[in-house]
This record gives structure tokens, C-alpha cells and sequence, in this order.
């Protein structure tokens, strides 16, 4: 006869419980596709939709698109969040009906990537109707910009201070 009073070990506990959840949730998968499969692609589409922005890590990716794009300048963790919130805002907007999310994100990203490299590396000036919104995160969080003097050019100071010389010798008496 088996001893109730043993002690339950965790580990086949967890192991059992997550091979019947398994089992229980393949067969109801099955089931549901079996029967409904036009439904249940629907459901699954929809839940991927739902899911998948959530899931995925916006500034993850775009802190690797910029390290791809050779951008050498670093920027704050609030920055890098502006910069991928709007990206990932600008997906969801733009995203067609046959383009997956992550794949529209993407574009997005490596569009924000490409804005940062041509403001940190250039002193170009951007459209405010096409680049606003990126013009300004840029401007609150102070990112640097490259610059450049067009021509050299000598210039005069205005009021130089030197000592001048006296056309005739002062001699001073003692």
C-alpha cells in the first residue's frame, strides 16, 4: 500500500502537471482545428496580431540596428524608448493586411536608425514636414550633431590689447 504521508518532490510534480496540460492542449487544439479550421486560423491570426507587439522588444531591435548602421553615439534608455514607441506606433499605422507585424516593424526600425546616422554624422537639414516628430526627440534629448566651418577664414579681433610701441623713446628720470 503507498504511503500518503511521503513527502512530494517538485520536480515530477511540475513534470506530470506540464505533460497532461500539454497533452490536454494539443488534443483541444486538434479538435478545434479539426472542426473549425477556418475559425480557428482566424483566432490564431488574431491572437498573433495581439500578441506579438506586446512581445516584442522594440529598442532591443533598434539598439541593434543602430550598432549595424555604425552609429557611435550613445544614447539615453528614455531616447532609445521615444525612438521605438513611434516606431512601433508608425507599424502598427502603416502595417498592410498581408505584411506581418515584425516585418513592418522592421522597416520602421532601420527608417529611425538611418534618422539617427544622418543627424549624428551630418549637419544636413531635415524637413520639418517629413521629419518633425523625429526632429524633435532628436532636439529634446540634445543628440549631437557634426558640424562643420564651410571655408576657413581669417578674422580680426576688435579690440586687440598690446603693448605699442612709442614712435620716440620716453625716458623717465629717476
Amino acid at each position: 500500500m503507498r504511503d500518503h504521508t511521503a513527502p512530494i518532490t517538485a520536480k515530477p510534480l511540475a513534470d506530470e502537471l506540464e505533460r497532461l496540460w500539454n497533452e490536454r492542449l494539443r488534443t483541444f487544439c486538434r479538435r478545434l482545428a479539426g472542426r473549425y479550421p477556418g475559425q480557428f486560423m482566424k483566432l490564431l491570426d488574431s491572437a498573433i496580431d495581439f500578441l506579438v507587439p506586446k512581445l516584442t522588444n522594440a529598442t532591443r531591435m533598434l539598439k541593434e540596428q543602430l550598432s549595424a548602421e555604425g552609429v557611435r553615439v550613445r544614447l539615453s534608455a528614455g531616447c532609445l524608448a521615444e525612438f521605438a514607441r513611434i516606431a512601433s506606433a508608425a507599424a502598427t499605422r502603416t502595417r498592410r493586411a498581408d505584411e506581418p507585424y515584425a516585418s513592418c516593424l522592421r522597416r520602421e526600425i532601420v527608417t529611425r536608425a538611418q534618422f539617427i546616422q544622418e543627424w549624428t554624422s551630418s549637419d544636413k537639414n531635415f524637413d520639418e514636414a517629413e521629419w518633425g516628430e523625429l526632429v524633435a526627440i532628436a532636439r529634446q534629448y540634445a543628440l549631437p550633431r557634426s558640424w562643420r566651418v564651410s571655408e576657413p577664414v581669417a578674422s580680426l579681433r576688435g579690440h586687440t590689447v598690446a603693448a605699442q610701441i612709442p614712435a620716440q623713446p620716453v625716458l623717465k628720470s629717476v
